[in-house]
């Protein structure tokens, strides 16, 4: 593992929590200036998520992993708190 790769992954725990924190910050933030734009943040952010959470768990490095899954939580923390349900 290259050294750059070790401190990459040492923070991607940090990383994820920190950026989930401020992610679900952001959407409520655009939730409460734009239902629409936010809808469109929201489901397009989910159907993104969805797709990538796949490929980063196939990489050899966490860094991925820890961003992809701080946007999920991020979305799915927002879309629960503000009533949004996402189809199956």
């Amino acid at each position: 593992m290259a050294a750059s790769d070790f401190l990459l992954n040492l923070l991607s725990a940090a990383l994820e929590t920190a950026g989930e924190s401020k992610l679900i910050e952001i959407l409520q933030q655009l939730h409460d200036k734009n239902i629409d734009q936010y809808n469109t943040a929201i489901f397009g952010g989910h159907a993104l998520v969805k797709a990538l959470l796949p490929i980063t768990a196939g990489t050899k490095t966490k860094i991925d992993d820890a961003i992809i899954k701080a946007l999920d939580e991020a979305i799915n923390q927002s879309a629960a708190a503000n009533g949004v349900i996402f189809p199956e």
